[in-house]
C-alpha cells in the first residue's frame, strides 16, 4: 500500500504562531476506512499562538489542550489559552538518552519508558474531553509523535503510515531549522541540535513495534494509569465508531 500521509487543508491547520499543527483524521486504517476528522489535532507549543490562532483554534471547536511540556518562565509570561489546559509534563533534561539524544530512537525509547504514567493520562485525557481535544510539547514532533502514534497504532492505522505522517514535521519545521542551530550557544550544542535534527524517517514506528512486540501498546498504557473505558473511547472515535 501506498503508507504517504495524506495532506489536505483540512489535515494540516493554519493556526497562527504555530507551524506544525494538523488533525488526525484522513490517515487510511489497515482493516478499511480512514481515521476520523476532528477527534484530535497535534500542535507544536500552542501558548504561542497569536490571536488570531487563538481564533482558530477556538473556531476550530478545540474543548481542552493537553501539554506535555514541563512549566516554563517563557509560557508563564503568555496569556493562557482560550480553553482548559491539563499538563502532563514529559520533560527530557532528566532523561540522559531523551537530552543527550544520541539517537532519535534511543530517544524515544526512553522518553516513552519514563513516562509511561503521562503518556497513559495523557491519552485518558483525549478520551475523556469532548472532541475535538488538541495535545502539544514544543515542536509538535516528539513527545506528541510518540503519543500521537501510541493512538494511532491503537486505532489500527498501519505503521507506514504513522511514520509518514510523523515525517510531515520534519517538513514543517525545516524552514525554522537553521536559525535554531546558529542559536547554539557552543559547538556540543550545536553537534546535538544537528542529531536532533536527523530526519525521523521510520524511527516512530519502529519504536511502536518494539514496544508492541514487548509488552504490547495497549497493556503498558493500561498497567501506567490509563482509564480503559476512555482508552476505547478515543479509540472508537478515531476510527469514526464512535
Amino acid at each position: 500500500m501506498d503508507a504517504r500521509a495524506p495532506v489536505t487543508p483540512e489535515r494540516v491547520l493554519s493556526w497562527d504562531g504555530c507551524v506544525n499543527v494538523r488533525d488526525l483524521g484522513g490517515l487510511p486504517l489497515a482493516d478499511g476506512g480512514e481515521t476520523a476528522y476532528r477527534v484530535v489535532v497535534r500542535a507544536d507549543s500552542l501558548p504561542g499562538l497569536t490571536e488570531a490562532g487563538r481564533r482558530a483554534l477556538v473556531d476550530y471547536g478545540v474543548s481542552l489542550v493537553v501539554n506535555l511540556r514541563p512549566q516554563n518562565e517563557d509560557e508563564a509570561a503568555l496569556e493562557p489559552l482560550p480553553v482548559p489546559v491539563v499538563r502532563q509534563a514529559m520533560d527530557p533534561r532528566p532523561v540522559p538518552a531523551a537530552w543527550d539524544w544520541p539517537s532519535m530512537r534511543e530517544a524515544y525509547l526512553a522518553l516513552a519508558d519514563r513516562y509511561r504514567a503521562e503518556l497513559a493520562q495523557a491519552l485518558t485525557i483525549l478520551g475523556d474531553a469532548d472532541p475535538p481535544a488538541a495535545i502539544h510539547c514544543a515542536g509538535g514532533r516528539d513527545r506528541t509523535g510518540i503519543a500521537c502514534g501510541m493512538a494511532l497504532w491503537l486505532a489500527g492505522v498501519e505503521p507506514d503510515v504513522i511514520a509518514a505522517d510523523h515525517a510531515l514535521s520534519d517538513e514543517s519545521w525545516a524552514p525554522h531549522n537553521n536559525p535554531w542551530l546558529a542559536a547554539a550557544p557552543d559547538d556540543a550544542e550545536r553537534e546535538r541540535r544537528l542529531r536532533v535534527l536527523q530526519p525521523a524517517g521510520r524511527t516512530l514506528a519502529d519504536v511502536l513495534e518494539e514496544i508492541e512486540a514487548g509488552e504490547g501498546i495497549r497493556n503498558r498504557l493500561l498497567a501506567a494509569g490509563a482509564d480503559e473505558a476512555a482508552l476505547d473511547r478515543l479509540v472508537g472515535r478515531l476510527r469514526g465508531e464512535a
